[in-house]
């Protein structure tokens, strides 16, 4: 047994080493990777390096410290030496019963990746072999025969994982917070079964991942001669292809003709389809006013919207496919899938210019948080997030489960479409794709998912959501309410040496860029799943009519309720259990009766609960962009009881709370808010403090946390 420091970028085990240790990461993370792939699976704090390997055996992967790490070694000759290791360390089996199953799970998404590498590489060569013949033929040369590439099979299905294992891996994962909590605290032998488990499954994974490697390899080396002939013609075609080709200018705006029917045509749609949505295309183009309520240009919009996501689909499909090749995409196709743009006769030419120059130099946020829905669903398509909730609060699994019980879907079929990128994709665009669009366009009685100037009320470029803007307001409400995007979460110290305790991370929203332009912005949901540790997702048009200062303030605060409804559970109005939505409830349930409140307040709170339709969450929202917008500039707009539940619940900066403290208003609270930060940091104080006397690493979270609670 050893513990060994690990410096940022050193190698602690290289793939062909022989395996004689199972290492404990005590502190930091660990970059576990497989020869010749740029992506890692990161190995955080308490997971155990060797799991995915047998003893006796070689390194599989190589392992390199992300960053600063302490590792504990063990002597690793048996299987059953994870036993003796963890039940040595019962304190820190849960820890590493969970990271096992967290690395087993990214394991899998690797395993996905390898796989959907290889399903590339042998669809881009039946690809090439199918355009092969016409290559040569406009070259003008005789084609080769390359029969024993065609008679080359994909990769056997025996290297996926079989759909139960890959359901009862998510389920782990998935569940993670309630099984540390219900499962492994019943005893270090619930522990150890979990990790032999999934070790026994990373094995599995790692079996695979091996195959479809050896696989790629052995499809390259035997289409060689083949890859080598196609891309020496493809070059010099397109040598011949760039003669003569045209460069347009910076800031030239090209004509575009017919979008419609390249854009179908690029989605390859049915003949009906296209002939269908022509005909309504046409109509409408020659209506003379397009923004009217009569029965017969509702039901032409409603035939347009039916089609135009079942050409979106096929389209964005497509495009994904093309993206992955590398491919040059249309421009029609990108403003389509960006805007809704499909018929330029309904587009002024000044807006048309715009949606280009808009086009031409947009760049995907580097954060991967604020993305157009093309984007969005190419995550989804990718497997890297879930599809979100529909209209009935029902995510993905739990749709598929409601199909099965109402007899629409067997078992089988639910397991198969669980991790079908088709039909996740499309499960997003029926839902949160299509009444996403409907609801933050804002006006249902003329809704049209066609990108039509006769929406436009301000110039694009006045009105585009774009990431400056967006990360602007965001940061405003950050820097104002602190606290927002904070989810609490359970922290071990995998030595044993400090509690568990439960400390903070934030977790930033996903903006998911609505093709319209629209006068509304909602919360779709605040988590993902059972998963607090989640993103909320967040709709915007992506050409915005409305304040954009109050619409991000308004998404926010129907966070802020919606995030404490599901922490709070079914108790989220029980005032016996104080939150934010308990209280605020009980304020407005009771406004009548309370004496803090005088007449003219009584007589607005009423009025706010008849705007709002009796609506709770609704009077809340008007009340926090109050606080944020005017109150914590020092405009006092709220009453006493609001103003309280609101700063108790969503605290102001230390910044701000100095700026207020002159105000009779606040001081109290300030005051109060204070001493509760100190309290509540004073144990972690004093633990820092204890560690560094004793010369013992102090947790980076602990520091965090600290500032958190002051903050």
């Amino acid at each position: 047994m050893a513990m060994q420091q690990c410096a940022a970028n050193s190698q602690i085990h290289n793939a062909g080493e022989k395996v004689t240790t199972l290492d404990i990461i005590l502190k930091g993370s660990v970059r576990m990777t497989y020869p010749g792939n740029k992506e890692d699976v990161i190995l955080k704090t308490g997971s155990v390096i060797g799991l995915a390997e047998k003893p006796g055996e070689v390194f599989v992967y190589s392992y390199m410290a992300n960053e600063e790490a302490t590792i504990y070694s063990y002597p690793f000759e048996d299987l059953l030496d994870v036993d003796k290791v963890i039940s040595v360390n019962k304190k820190i089996a849960p820890v590493v019963a969970s990271a096992t199953v967290s690395n087993a799970y990214n394991l899998y998404k690797f395993l996905h990746i390898v796989q959907g590498e290889a399903d590339k590489m042998y669809q881009q060569l039946q690809d090439d072999l199918r355009n092969y013949p016409a290559l040569c033929n406009s070259m003008g040369q005789k084609p080769e025969d390359f029969s024993e590439v065609e008679e080359l099979e994909p990769a056997p299905k025996k290297l996926k994982l079989q759909s139960w294992q890959v359901s009862f891996l998510q389920s782990f994962y998935n569940y993670d917070d309630k099984i540390q909590r219900d499962l492994y605290g019943l005893g270090v032998e619930m522990c150890v079964g979990t990790i032999y488990n999934t070790m026994q499954l990373m094995h599995e994974l790692t079996t695979k991942i091996k195959g479809y490697k050896k696989y790629m390899k052995s499809l390259s080396e035997d289409t060689y001669a083949f890859r080598s002939a196609f891309s020496g013609l493809s070059m010099k075609k397109s040598d011949m292809d760039r003669v003569g080709e045209e460069i347009i200018a910076d800031g030239n705006v090209p004509l575009v003709e017919n979008a419609k029917e390249i854009i179908m045509s690029y989605g390859e749609c049915e003949t009906h389809v296209r002939d269908n949505m022509n005909q309504l295309l046409d109509n409408y183009a020659r209506l003379h006013d397009r923004s009217a309520t009569d029965e017969n240009v509702r039901k032409l919009r409603r035939g347009i919207t039916d089609l135009f996501y079942k050409i979106y689909y096929k389209v964005v499909l497509k495009y994904f496919k093309d993206l992955d090749k590398g491919k040059q995409i249309p421009l029609e196709v990108e403003l389509f899938l960006r805007f809704g743009f499909m018929d330029e006769r309904v587009v002024s030419e000044e807006d048309f210019a715009q949606l280009y120059r808009i086009n031409m130099t947009y760049i995907k946020d580097p954060n991967h948080k604020i993305l157009t829905v093309p984007e969005w669903l190419k995550l989804i398509y990718d497997m890297e997030v879930m599809p979100s909730k529909n209209e009935f609060d029902l995510d993905y699994p739990g749709f598929l489960r409601e199909q099965k019980q109402n007899g629409e879907l067997t078992e089988e079929q639910v397991e198969e479409m669980m991790d079908d990128e088709l039909e996740r994709v499309r499960f997003e665009l029926n839902n949160l794709v299509a009444l996403g669009n409907r609801m933050t366009f804002g006006r249902i009685s003329v809704f049209s998912p066609l990108f039509d100037s006769v929406n436009q009320m301000m110039p694009l470029e006045k009105c585009f959501s774009s990431q400056e803007r967006i990360n602007g307001e965001l940061n405003k409400i950050r820097n104002t309410d602190f606290q927002i995007f904070y989810r609490e979460y359970q922290y071990s110290d995998p030595d044993g040496e400090a509690p568990a305790m439960t400390l903070h991370m934030e977790c930033l929203p996903y903006v998911i860029l609505m093709p319209n332009i629209g006068s509304r912005s909602v919360l779709w949901q605040e988590i993902d799943g059972k998963k607090r540790s989640t993103s909320a997702r967040m709709l915007m048009p992506i050409f915005s009519l409305e304040d954009f200062a109050l619409a991000v303030t308004r998404m926010c605060g129907e966070f802020r309720w919606e995030m404490c409804k599901t922490e709070q559970g079914v108790h989220w109005n029980d005032i016996s259990d104080p939150s934010l939505t308990a209280e605020y409830a009980d304020f407005l349930q009771y406004y009548r009766k309370n004496s803090a409140l005088n007449a003219d307040q009584k007589e607005k709170v009423k009025k706010a609960l008849q705007k709002a339709g009796n609506n709770y969450r609704k009077v809340f929202v008007a009340d926090y962009v109050l606080y944020i917008l005017y109150e914590a500039n020092g405009s006092l707009r709220l009453s006493k009881v609001s103003r309280d539940i609101l700063y108790r619940y969503c605290p102001l900066t230390f910044d701000i709370s100095e700026k207020l403290k002159s105000n009779g208003q606040y001081s109290e609270l300030i005051h109060r808010r204070a001493n509760k930060g100190t309290q509540l940091a004073r144990p972690i104080e004093n633990m820092v403090k204890k560690r560094e006397h004793d010369e013992l690493p102090v947790p980076e979270e602990f520091y965090e946390e600290v500032q958190y609670l002051k903050r």
